[in-house]
Parts: C-alpha cells; structure tokens; sequence
C-alpha cells in the first residue's frame, strides 16, 4: 500500500482496492489494459482495471475522459467529494446494482407501510445503542472506569424504551436522548488534557475530534452507498429519515448501526494511539476545525487498513465486507416474501 493518500489495494487475499485522488497535481489515466496513478507528472501506482471498485476525487485532481469512460462500462463508480470528504455527487453505477421496477416498488410498499417503518425503525435504533452501549462497556473494563459503566447502563435503559415504543417520533426522541448520553463519555475516553471535547459538534465541526468524526462518518456514507447498491436496494427510499428528494435516505437509515461499532471505535482507537495530533489539525471561521492534507493522507492509510482487516468483533469479516453482508442480509429479508422480486 501506498503511503500516499491517493490508492489503497486492499489485503489478505483480496484483490480489489479503492482509488483515492484527493491531492493536487494527482491523475488517474488508461494505459492499455491499467489504470495509471500519477502525482506531479510521476508514476505512482500502475493499477489493473479490473482491480479498482470505485474512485473517489476531489476537485484538485483530474481523471482523464478515457480512463472514466473505461470505468463507467466497467460498472466502478466515482464519487466526487469535497474537502471535508462529504459526497457532492456520483457517477455511474455499482456493476451488480441492477435494480429492477418490481424491487423498487416492494421497497417503497415495505417502508410505507406503517407498522414496517415502525418495526425496521425500531430495529435500527435498537442496533445503534446496542453499538454504544458495548464502546462504552469495552471502555468501561479497560479503564476499569465507574463513569463510562454508569453511561452504559443510561443507554441500555433507553434500548428498553425502544422494545415497547411505537411512535416514530418518539423512536427519534430516544435515540437523540442516547446520543447525547453516548457522546458524554468521551471526555473519559479520551485525553482530555490533549484533546477539547464539549459535545458532538458539527456543520462545522469545532474541534479535532469532531473534526475526525464527521470526516469518517463521510467515509461510512460511502461505504454505506456501495453496499446497498450492491445489494440491490434503492437509496432514495428509507424509512427512518426523511424522503424528502434532498438526500438518499435509505444510505442514512443503514448508516445507523456502524457509526460507533466502526467510525468512532476507529476514531477513538487513532487519537488514544498517537496517530494524529493536536497540530494536525487547523480552524477557520466559516470551516471549522480541518485535517490537514498531511492528516488526511494518514486517516486514509489508517482507514483503508483497518477496513480490510479481518476482526472478531465484526464475526471474523473485515468491517468493509461486515457492513456490506449485514446490507446484502437486510435486502435478503425485505424480499424474502416476494420471489419475483429477485
């Protein structure tokens, strides 16, 4: 792998990889049967095209027509980002996401249908406490803290308002209020003397720490997109958060359980560790508080390694094909009932 932040080929056996162009002066163009990675006019990485699942560019670097050309018919995605990592758009489509009228029409009759969004609402809710009550309970043993136990319990107590709620709203309501007895916790967690912390934060993020966290969850949303796309779904339409035509609900409803289980363990891992400093980081007015090009470069080395990585927590998967299974198993249930759907 690369130490640079503009390619990831992905280990253990697996033979895909992610395309990042991210840094300035930095091209990905068609050489015969590969793909070229160049940075200032030298010779990064020489890629074979059926190796790459999906690029994603921010607007400093460049893909040349026919390299995107070779991409859009090899089904791989590109994914345009801004600097905070934030998707502004796509193109093309996963080659497996042939999503036919009869899906769409059952997903959209599943998620109208009241007592289902209830019920898969519920369902997702439960999950994402469920991941922040065990962050919080791991924490709790190895710090052999009573806070962060106390934090743990206060969660549960909201998961057992889930079981007996029925009420959208109310669903929302609770795992707001779980939320914020979550994110308590990390002034224990981390280093408070290194590290401000007043509360999760964001749009703009006002310090490193929430800084990290929205940038990764940026890097789940599209983690999030593939997979349902790969399995088949239709992102626009989701049951948890609005269908307001703004943004593909059905990503942000399957985001839910993996935000503490992936990003912020990630997160919490990295800063307790020493992989980024204060100084990594630097504020604007109307921006916030930034990685910095050097900080975002170590955040993609760091991420794309412990996503290919086979783990126990994630029932012996690596995080990347976790999330990607528990999507492909939730599609498998949606359409369980209806064969022609297939």
């Amino acid at each position: 792998m690369m130490t640079e932040m503009d390619f990831d080929r992905q280990k253990e056996g697996l033979s895909m990889c992610v395309v990042y162009l991210l840094s300035e002066q930095t091209k990905l163009r068609q050489v015969g049967g590969r793909f070229l990675l160049e940075k200032k006019g030298k010779r990064q990485a020489s890629i074979p095209m059926d190796e790459v699942e999906c690029v994603i560019q921010g607007k400093a670097a460049e893909i040349t027509t026919p390299a995107i050309y070779e991409l859009l018919a090899r089904g791989v995605c590109i994914f345009y980002v801004d600097g905070r990592g934030r998707l502004l758009g796509q193109l093309g489509q996963f080659a497996s996401s042939n999503l036919s009228w009869e899906r769409s029409r059952i997903q959209y009759d599943t998620f109208r249908d009241s007592q289902r969004q209830v019920e898969l609402t519920r369902e997702i809710v439960r999950l994402k406490m469920n991941g922040q009550i065990e962050l919080l309970r791991s924490y709790a043993k190895s710090k052999k803290d009573l806070e962060l136990a106390y934090l743990a319990d206060e969660v549960r107590k909201y998961r057992k308002k889930v079981a007996v709620t029925s009420a959208i709203e109310e669903l929302r309501g609770l795992e707001g209020m779980a939320s914020r007895r979550y994110f308590e916790a990390f002034p224990i967690i981390i280093d408070s003397k290194l590290w401000d912390w007043n509360g999760r934060n964001r749009r703009p993020p006002e310090d490193p720490v929430n800084a990290l966290l929205s940038y990764g969850y940026a890097f789940l949303e599209r983690e999030v997109r593939l997979a349902i796309l790969g399995a088949r779904l239709d992102v626009r339409m989701g049951f948890l958060h609005s269908n307001n035509g703004r943004k593909d609900s059905l990503v942000y409803d399957l985001m839910e359980p993996f935000r503490q289980l992936v990003i912020d363990r990630l997160v919490l891992k990295a800063v307790n560790r020493g992989q980024f400093h204060p100084e990594d980081f630097s504020y604007d007015d109307v921006l916030g508080c930034r990685l910095s090009e050097k900080a975002r470069e170590g955040w993609i080395s760091y991420y794309e390694t412990y996503m290919q990585r086979s783990c126990s927590a994630y029932q012996g998967l690596a995080p990347r094909e976790w999330i990607r299974s528990w999507v492909r198993q939730f599609a498998d249930e949606l359409f369980r009932n209806a064969a022609s759907a297939v």
